[in-house]
């Protein structure tokens, strides 16, 4: 997670945490260049010893070279004295130089080796003294002739070229210690600006986050007073209540729809809104929800009964959530008055029950209507046939005509009577439904209404369906004949398909006939409507009316798409049932 997205306390942390590395880290890199700056200066010091040192044992030789020749010379006890106590004094300064190398092995040995040459000095130095005392002439002699004169120049070269080395060690160890101490004066100066760097960014975060903070509490609060404008307009009542059921808001349209004002009720138990019993309940169903979380309300819904300020009871839609603000455990209710949605139920209810009446009523009187309207049809279609077979030599032309228009209209009589029981037991008499192979079906029926040879119907592979048989004959039949009865082409043309759509089964009806205009694809569905003039035409206007009430009644739906001269295409649709395909 990218560190602008942690909580503000977290961002702090995270920057003293920072700041703590970097001072420890600089600390301990400091203390390092520290303690080399010390070591460094503390070899500069002791080479600086070392040197002063070497210069003074060496000042204290040539001092007991200085005393004896003057006690040669003159013979006084004061050159001796002097002698005796510069010669003390190399000796002290070699004891002090062998102190100060003890922790240097190669310097403790150069050291050796000068306080031998030293005392090689010394013995040579005591030998001229002795002869002094046999012999001062001679020893005089000595002392001009030089005697030993080269083995204090060779001693005072080394002791020069020690110096000389711890000198250069003096120099190399000053030059460090200033490189460190200037090291150290930017590790401090790193430090700072480090730390200041570091406490910039802390201080940036806090001021973010107060900003960020401020910003929220902005949007928190313009957020409230939307949500409060949305809760205060919503239609529906809104009650919030605690986890003891006391009213924490109370929203305008609650006020309307129970008649309170919402300080009359903030802060008491929303059972108040309650009649009995589920007034004297509500704090137990509460209470029990709170240790167990059983739902009976929240998350489902229900209707309910509410009680009003003036007492008056009315139904009412419940939906109730619940959230959590903090530890605090929140209810909301969503309320809404279906009085009239209740009353129109009923009224609803009472219309469907007069309709459903009507219908049976009217399907009662269609069927026996045909019934009766058959005996006496079959008696005028029996004298017709008579007449115009036993007196048709008595007929002129137009009396000839008159009778065959007269058993055209009785056979289109009997078609309508026998369309008209077809379609008033559509729904009211059932055989059941079973799986019916479309194949075969499709198959039988072009057989039955026997097609001219200048026909061809094509049926592509069609699905097994769950469906009444006599049903699902009388659909297909309808749409074929229909088809078959209009085609004007020489060569006809009739196919029949079905593919798998979203909604089912998609079945298609397709010729290559007239067609029908567009103004005219809703009232060919209509009861006894026909495009054709009744008398030069046997429909009846029930076929496509039956074909529709057939498909609407398993759940389906039909239309058509049709160019004039065109042909015409017949869709519609049926659920698919799991069990078939």
């Amino acid at each position: 997670m990218p560190v602008k997205q942690l909580p503000l306390a977290r961002q702090v942390l995270i920057g003293f945490g920072l700041a703590v590395v970097v001072l420890v880290g600089i600390s301990m890199l400091s203390w390092r260049t520290t303690e080399r700056f010390m070591r460094t200066s503390r070899d500069a010091v002791f080479h600086a010893q070392v040197v002063a040192s070497l210069e003074r044992a060496l000042s204290r030789m040539y001092e007991v070279e200085a005393a004896q020749r003057g006690y040669l010379f003159t013979g006084t006890q004061p050159f001796l004295t002097q002698r005796a106590s510069a010669l003390d004094a190399t000796r002290a300064e070699l004891d002090e130089l062998r102190r100060l190398a003890a922790g240097d092995p190669q310097l403790r040995l150069r050291l050796d080796q000068l306080a031998q040459q030293v005392d090689a000095r010394m013995q040579r130095l005591d030998q001229v003294l002795a002869t002094y005392a046999a012999q001062p002439a001679e020893a005089r002699e000595l002392l001009i002739a030089g005697f030993g004169r080269s083995e204090m120049d060779a001693l005072g070269r080394d002791v020069i070229a020690l110096a000389s080395e711890q000198q250069a060690m003096l120099r190399a160890n000053s030059d460090a210690a200033g490189e460190e101490r200037s090291r150290v004066f930017a590790i401090f100066a790193a430090a700072v600006v480090a730390l200041s760097g570091v406490l910039l960014l802390i201080l940036r975060m806090i001021l973010r986050g107060i900003d960020e903070r401020q910003r929220a509490h902005a949007a928190l609060a313009a957020s409230q007073a939307r949500l409060d404008a949305i809760v205060d307009t919503a239609l529906d009542a809104i009650i919030v209540i605690d986890d003891q059921g006391q009213i924490e808001r109370f929203n305008r349209a609650a006020e309307r729809m129970f008649g309170y004002a919402a300080n009359e009720v903030v802060g008491r138990n929303v059972s108040m809104l309650m009649p009995s019993p589920d007034r004297e309940s509500h704090d137990g169903h509460l209470e029990r929800y709170r240790r167990t979380g059983e739902r009976r309300i929240v998350g489902i819904g229900r209707e309910v009964t509410a009680l009003r300020k003036d007492g008056s009871r009315f139904p009412a839609d419940l939906a109730v959530g619940e959230t959590r603000v903090g530890a605090q455990l929140l209810f909301t209710g969503l309320i809404r008055d279906i009085s009239e949605r209740k009353a129109a139920e009923s009224r609803q209810a009472a219309l469907m029950h007069d309709l459903k009446a009507a219908n049976e009523e009217l399907s009662n009187f269609a069927y026996v209507a045909s019934h009766d309207l058959k005996a006496p049809l079959r008696g005028i279609g029996s004298l017709a046939h008579w007449l115009s077979t036993d007196y048709a030599e008595r007929f002129d032309a137009e009396g000839r005509e008159q009778m065959s228009l007269l058993l055209s209209r009785v056979k289109r009589m009997d078609r309508l009577i026998d369309g008209i029981l077809q379609y008033s037991r559509v729904g009211r008499v059932k055989e059941g439904a079973a799986p019916v192979d479309l194949n075969a079906l499709v198959a039988e029926t072009v057989d039955l209404l026997a097609p001219p040879p200048n026909m061809s119907v094509t049926v592509e592979p069609l699905p097994t369906i769950e469906m009444e048989r006599t049903r699902a004959q009388q659909l297909f039949q309808n749409l074929l004949s229909n088809a078959i009865q209009y085609m004007d082409k020489p060569r006809g043309e009739i196919r029949v398909d079905c593919r798998l759509a979203d909604a089912g089964w998609h079945f298609r009806v397709s010729d290559n006939g007239p067609g029908i205009e567009r103004r005219h694809w809703e009232r060919v569905f209509q009861l006894f409507q026909s495009l054709t003039k009744r008398n030069s035409s046997e429909s009846t206007g029930i076929g496509l009316s039956l074909v529709k009430k057939i498909v609407e009644m398993h759940g389906g739906r039909i239309w058509l798409e049709s160019e004039p001269g065109q042909g015409c295409t017949f869709h519609f649709t049926l659920p698919r049932s799991e069990s078939c395909t």
